[in-house]
């Protein structure tokens, strides 16, 4: 057994294949398949079900079902089943994940990828780190200890939305070194927003189930057009420094700006399928 474990809503587009390639996972796969092919990658994985449904009821149920699996990793990772990453990429996010002694985190997204959030762009060569306020429900990596806590949060919304500003809320996090954007990994995001899951399940209200998030935490404001759930970057490993919280986030605001027009002009990623 391995120390981390990563958990894939995967469908007949999944590309969790190239995630095994380029190096020995230092991971297992947990690999929750939605397609209609039985047994279709059973033998890609350590865990293995086939089962409807959307990416975080589905997760929810797994991770509430399966306490004694959890407990024997030490980070768990979530990603979309259409973000291209080998095992060599994944084996050094867990490795930058257990250095930094982080909470919650994600790799960067390469500047080929489509996106929501820019500010999750790769900055920069240099970016190593970025110590942030917000990470995207798209690929998170979570500690053993920071699961245990979020777990009856993944069930509250079937779409995922608004889980990404309500658990930098609930985290305990007094000197801003708990979540980050692994920025010395990469991820390519290859498909637009929205993704198969969310045609499979038409059902799915993210409106919806950003108001009942709301309304099941009414003490935390977890609205993201609030100043405060904005992307702050309070501080920045690089290459060369370790950047005050001033200086990250005036860095981080240009570096933003930078990453969002590089991206403009590269091309999105074109799957070869």
């Amino acid at each position: 057994m391995n120390r981390f474990l990563v958990i894939g809503r995967v469908g007949d587009r999944s590309l969790h294949p190239h995630w095994l390639q380029g190096a020995q996972p230092l991971f297992d796969v947990y690999l929750s398949y939605f397609g209609d092919e039985p047994e279709k990658y059973k033998d890609q994985a350590q865990y293995y079900e086939q089962v409807k449904g959307g990416k975080w009821p589905v997760l929810a149920r797994i991770v509430q079902e399966n306490p004694e699996i959890m407990q024997k990793y030490d980070a768990v990772w979530m990603p979309d089943d259409d973000l291209l990453i080998d095992a060599h990429q994944i084996n050094r996010m867990f490795q930058f994940f257990m250095a930094f002694e982080l909470q919650l985190a994600q790799p960067a997204l390469s500047e080929d990828s489509y996106f929501s959030h820019s500010s999750l762009l790769k900055p920069d060569a240099q970016s190593v780190l970025r110590y942030v306020n917000f990470i995207e429900v798209m690929a998170p990596i979570f500690s053993k200890a920071c699961l245990a806590q979020l777990t009856p949060t993944l069930s509250q919304s079937p779409s995922g939305w608004g889980l990404d500003n309500l658990w930098p809320n609930l985290l305990n996090n007094p000197d801003k070194t708990a979540i980050a954007v692994i920025d010395a990994v990469t991820v390519v995001h290859t498909r637009p927003v929205g993704g198969e899951l969310y045609k499979k399940n038409p059902e799915l209200s993210p409106k919806r189930d950003v108001e009942q998030l709301q309304q099941l935490y009414p003490q935390l404001d977890i609205d993201r057009r609030s100043n405060k759930n904005k992307f702050r970057v309070y501080s920045q490993v690089s290459a060369s420094a370790l950047l005050s919280e001033t200086s990250s986030f005036v860095v981080g605001k240009i570096q933003r700006i930078k990453a969002k027009l590089r991206s403009k002009n590269v091309p999105k990623y074109k799957s070869p399928v």
